[in-house]
């Protein structure tokens, strides 16, 4: 029997992402229980995080890295693996869950639902701009862990009431300037119409009207993309849609297929885990079958498939500039060639 692995990666870490990893155990050593790391999309919050979580474990210390969404918690544990951390997943029916495991890797959403019996010396939050009152009472309970919460826009109401320091790591102009990050080229298209449309408690427009006005220019979208792929790729290109509803994003699949393009939507009411791991897996392949992914509030946030080329915003937003920004990073993360 011949026995076949793959050697784990050393995680080496960019000067930055060094300077960022004392500047938070520094912190610890002050008394710091609960900082922030805050990273632009692409610069490797998860590397450093893996670094401190590899660290403690040399200690003898059991740490959790909890995520922002189920959606990615394969992709999180991918990257563990990737780094030889061996770890354990706390999610209903998944195959590598092994509560034993001294580092574990969990949703936010998943943790709300369970009841463990033990607690980690280290929390990590992933995307803790989310403020999820689960996840905060978490911390709470764990009133003993140290806790590092991980953000590219460390902007929502109320959360300096949850930390006790911040780290900024480094900025997206000097990312660019080192060649950590790729540089976007904007396109302006045609908006939706929003005269007259409903907003939800927080300002932004409500999913049905955002979805309603924004069919009425699925065509222009489409051919904008056909062009302006063409005309800086030489043709179609890995593509993430971002769609302010499930019925606007199934029309923009619709249309795409009509032009001879395969995009296929993963949602937030997506009933089939497995099928939707299926399409992001297919996804990531570098010969993949998919031209675009559609997502409706599933992809804003942490997704990371480095060689996707363009982004499209179908969902209109009067406001939220972190939401803008977390877009824009689906596209800026550098890749070989």
């Amino acid at each position: 029997m011949n026995l076949f692995y793959q050697q784990p990666r050393a995680i080496n870490l960019r000067p930055y992402q060094g300077d960022a990893v004392e500047m938070l155990r520094a912190g610890i050593r002050a008394g710091l229980r609960r900082q922030i790391l805050v990273a632009p999309t692409g610069a490797g919050k998860t590397e450093m995080a893996m670094n401190i979580i590899a660290e403690s474990q040399k200690k003898g210390a059991t740490a959790w890295f909890i995520v922002d969404r189920v959606s990615l918690v394969d992709q999180t544990s991918d990257r563990f693996a990737q780094y030889g951390i061996d770890h354990g997943i706390i999610q209903a029916d998944n195959l590598y869950t092994d509560l034993r495991k001294p580092v574990q890797v969990a949703s936010a959403q998943t943790l709300a639902r369970r009841k463990i019996d033990w607690l980690p010396d280290l929390l990590v939050i992933d995307e803790c701009h989310a403020r999820y009152k689960s996840t905060r009472d978490l911390v709470d309970k764990a009133e003993k862990a140290k806790v590092i919460g991980l953000t590219a826009t460390p902007f929502t109401a109320g959360m300096a009431d949850d930390w006790d320091g911040l780290v900024n790591s480094t900025t997206v102009n000097r990312l660019l300037d080192q060649q950590f990050l790729s540089p976007l080229k904007i396109k302006a298209c045609v908006a939706p119409d929003m005269t007259g449309a409903r907003k939800k408690f927080n300002g932004e427009w409500e999913e049905e009207d955002a979805g309603s006005r924004g069919i009425t220019i699925i065509g222009d979208v489409v051919q904008t993309w056909v062009e302006q792929t063409r005309k800086f790729f030489g043709g179609p290109v890995k593509t993430i849609v971002f769609s302010p509803s499930v019925k606007h994003g199934k029309e923009l699949c619709r249309q795409f297929a009509d032009a001879g393009y395969n995009f296929q939507q993963i949602s937030y009411l997506d009933a089939d885990d497995d099928e939707r791991r299926v399409k992001i897996a297919e996804f990531r392949k570098p010969n993949s079958a998919i031209d675009g992914l559609v997502s409706c509030a599933v992809l804003t946030k942490g997704f990371d498939v480095p060689d996707v080329l363009c982004g499209i915003s179908c969902r209109p937003y009067t406001k939220s500039f972190s939401s803008h920004i977390q877009e824009m990073g689906r596209v800026m993360r550098i890749h070989p060639g």
